[in-house]
């Protein structure tokens, strides 16, 4: 998965997704038929963040947090506080399915003020559908609604599923190698965000 180092230090919460709650809440279409919604991370999603981190790989956590990540509650809490968000400084989003959570992304501002740093995480079953695709736009979108103008991010090395997502998303994204990580840097441009599934 797409990670990056900051991590919110607070627990958030899952609320449904009813028409007219949430300005930020779309449902969206899956290439494979299945659909989901895209809603802005709220307090009510912690124990929806929670229960997400138990559906999580061994291969994921590792992927996500660069490290082998026990299941064990006090894991399940990282996952929880990448739902927590200021709103203008830091932006979280949940993907929700049936009233249960299958993703948080989230972005936070770097101190030059015109970038921010992304993270995106999708439990296994809903990796490789088009669904991080849908989140890494709608990220792009919050963030240009604050004035930010780029991403920066990690992937590690041996993560050529969420390269290529970058890639494909951002196809103006700059890569860099450096010890087994790959970090992003990514200027928006009018071609961001292809329409292919990844």
């Amino acid at each position: 998965m797409i990670t990056h180092a900051t991590r919110a230090s607070q627990p958030t919460q899952a609320a449904t997704c009813e028409s007219g709650c949430d300005p930020v809440c779309d449902t969206v279409y899956l290439a494979d038929g299945a659909q989901a919604q895209l809603r802005t991370a709220t307090p009510a999603d912690a124990d929806g963040l929670r229960q997400m981190f138990f559906q999580l790989g061994a291969t994921t956590r590792y992927r996500y947090f660069f490290v082998g990540v026990p299941c064990t509650p006090d894991w399940a809490e990282r996952v929880v506080a990448l739902g927590v968000a200021d709103g203008e400084q830091s932006y979280a989003l949940v993907a929700e399915q049936a009233g249960t959570l299958v993703g948080v992304a989230r972005f936070d501002c770097n101190p030059d003020g015109a970038t921010a740093e992304i993270g995106a995480l999708l439990v296994d079953g809903w990796q490789a559908r088009g669904l991080g695709r849908l989140a890494l736009r709608r990220l792009r979108a919050e963030a240009q609604r604050r004035g930010v103008t780029g991403f920066t991010a990690q992937v590690m090395g041996e993560n050529d599923r969420a390269l290529r997502l970058a890639r494909r998303v951002f196809p103006a994204v700059q890569v860099h190698w450096e010890q087994g990580v790959y970090d992003l840097s990514i200027m928006f441009t009018p071609d961001d965000v292809s329409d292919e599934t990844v």
